[in-house]
């Protein structure tokens, strides 16, 4: 109220002073002036009037033992002198250290920390960080009295008066032991297979970390042949039993008088690291024994014998234990032996390596179009005309020049590229003789005929050439494309329909079936290199071939002759009754098509 009245006073006063300078100005009175002034220094003395202050809340001082009481259910507290004596303890603490407070205060904390087996050297870091006023903090693990162990994120401060002297230190500790195990827990997953409770591959690479030393280490990877079957004849939990099986009988065969751990990788694989060398002899004796005894061994799952065999990959060396191991087993699987020790002197691993290359190579081929077709011509022997030409793939070098077949076609047939390079090539050939009269050959490995996506390919590209009539697919006569004629067969009475004939290539190099020859319908022969190159020297050759010849003209098969190299071979053949000619002699293959034979014929 009173406050109200004050700015009323206040706003008369102003007004007063407007109207009484207003009237000043206007008439230059000096009584109303002198009233003008005496209402200024009203106005001032009002405005600088000693206002009363805001009533501010003191805050009250906070006791440090409300702090502590704050914390009593939060972490384990103990107060300790400065001659680290402990003075206090919480109910916390007691229960961590199994002691009541009685039984801690009184004790060294340095003593109570030893008889929780804390170790030396950060008994001695803590000592060490204190002398210096100095705050320590470390994780601590300790054992208690029931011999469990307790996992603490802990500090120890110093407290300090205004003249630098210790008063007495503040211990405070965390229990993180539950998320200590979790995460023990959590690794022990990441490194352990869960079927059978072995260190996994993982684990393997870690144990291989802590073994770096410029001595050599021994590894042996181990697959059980046919596990696939297996799985599928008897279901996959029966197979998860079984390798759990060849888990126990594996520990029970470990090599002798080694310090050697057994891993499960993935899948049906085992492996055996021993961390030094194995004298060779006794290594592969203890391999030969694994062999003889897995075969003698009777191994029972679920009450069924179970009969196996083991194919396995051997080295010794410091580095690329892995890698090599491989390397030898691949080499062993190859063979079908039972086992193979990575020998230093050869050149597998170089090999292997070529291999990486080259599949890197060829998916940047594909990628930067260098897929490319080149053509050899045939001449038909009878009037010397070339009439059909032969695709062969190669892949353009970044350098110039070209990779032939024998560089990079096996790496292809082994990885997922292959389908795409056969597609390739096939599109840039069926471009190439859209426009031209002249027959055309391109080769399929079964593994062509064997895709859906590449037979689908075929046709789509017959429909839209539009060149059945003119294209002539060659086949492999080899052991595995016969052995599975039965795709092949598929093949060939689609493709028939379009008007498109079928060669069999290098025949005379694989089974040579004739019977098979007719049930796949085939219209050219192409007989191989090897018969005809010295066909010229060798009467032998010479009666095979005329026996071919003979055979397929019975049939009212044409024959080509391959490998023709010389104007006596040329001859041989055309006195045989040979119907076309291909080699060297006849045109080397290029990147263009050559429509006329060489200047010599």
């Amino acid at each position: 109220m009173a406050q109200s009245k004050e700015n009323n006073y206040f706003k008369i006063a102003i007004m007063l002073l407007l109207i009484t300078t207003t009237l000043g100005i206007a008439f230059s009175a000096h009584i109303i002036a002198y009233f003008s002034i005496i209402l200024i220094v009203f106005v001032l003395v009002f405005l600088f009037k000693k206002l009363p202050k805001k009533q501010s809340k003191t805050i009250p001082l906070v006791h440090p033992s409300i702090y502590l009481k704050a914390f009593e259910n939060r972490a384990s507290i103990a107060k300790i002198s400065s001659d680290f004596v402990i003075t206090y303890v919480n109910r916390m603490f007691s229960q961590t250290v199994f002691k009541t407070k009685e039984e801690c205060v009184g004790l060294g904390i340095f003593a109570l920390l030893e008889q929780l087996f804390a170790p030396e050297s950060t008994i001695e870091e803590m000592q060490e960080t204190l002398k210096y006023n100095q705050s320590w903090e470390d994780m601590l693990t300790l054992k208690t009295q029931d011999g469990s162990m307790v996992s603490l994120n802990c500090s120890m401060v110093p407290l300090i008066d205004e003249e630098s002297n210790i008063i007495e230190y503040l211990f405070i500790a965390n229990d993180f032991t539950e998320l200590v195990i979790s995460q023990k827990n959590l690794k022990q997953n990441i490194y352990t297979d869960q079927n059978t409770k072995l260190p996994n591959r993982l684990k393997f690479l870690e144990d291989k970390k802590d073994s770096l030393s410029t001595h050599e280490l021994t590894f042996i990877l181990i697959n059980i042949d046919s596990f696939q079957e297996i799985n599928s004849l008897y279901g996959n939990s029966f197979g998860d039993a079984f390798l759990k099986t060849i888990a126990i009988w594996l520990r029970a065969n470990l090599p002798p008088n080694q310090e050697a751990n057994l891993y499960k990788f993935e899948s049906d694989i085992y492996a055996i690291f021993i961390k030094s060398a194995v004298n060779e002899f006794d290594l592969e004796r203890y391999l030969k024994k694994l062999t003889f005894q897995i075969s003698r061994d009777k191994l029972t799952c679920k009450g069924l014998d179970i009969n196996i065999s083991f194919t396995m990959g051997a080295v010794q060396a410091t580095k690329d234990l892995l890698k090599l191991s491989m390397i030898a087993y691949k080499e062993a699987k190859k063979h079908s032996i039972s086992y193979v020790i990575y020998d230093k002197k050869s050149d597998k691993e170089q090999e292997y390596t070529r291999n990486i290359q080259m599949g890197r190579l060829l998916k940047d081929a594909l990628n930067n179009d260098d897929v490319t077709p080149f053509f050899q011509p045939i001449m038909n022997i009878k009037n010397n005309k070339i009439e059909k030409h032969e695709t062969l793939m190669r892949i353009r070098k970044k350098e110039g020049g070209f990779y032939l077949p024998f560089e990079f076609l096996e790496v292809a047939k082994h990885s997922k590229i292959y389908p795409k390079l056969s597609m390739a090539l096939i599109q840039k050939t069926f471009e190439m003789f859209q426009m031209s009269s002249r027959e055309f050959s391109i080769n399929l490995s079964f593994l062509d005929m064997a895709n859906p996506s590449t037979t689908e390919f075929i046709f789509k590209k017959l429909e839209e050439f539009n060149l059945g009539p003119w294209v002539i697919f060659e086949i492999l006569e080899s052991d595995s494309s016969m052995e599975n004629y039965g795709a092949v067969l598929k093949f060939i009475e689609q493709v028939k329909s379009y008007g498109a004939r079928i060669a069999i290539d290098d025949f005379g190099s694989g089974y040579s079936n004739f019977e098979r020859l007719m049930e796949l319908r085939v219209d050219y022969i192409k007989i191989d290199g090897s018969l005809i190159k010295t066909i010229d020297q060798n009467e032998d050759m010479r009666i095979v071939v005329q026996t071919i010849v003979n055979f397929a003209k019975e049939l009212k098969i044409q024959t080509v002759a391959e490998y023709v190299h010389s104007h006596a071979v040329l001859k041989c053949v055309k006195d045989i009754g040979i119907d076309f000619a291909q080699g060297f002699y006849i045109g080397r293959p290029t990147e263009e098509v050559i429509d006329t034979p060489q200047e010599h014929l």
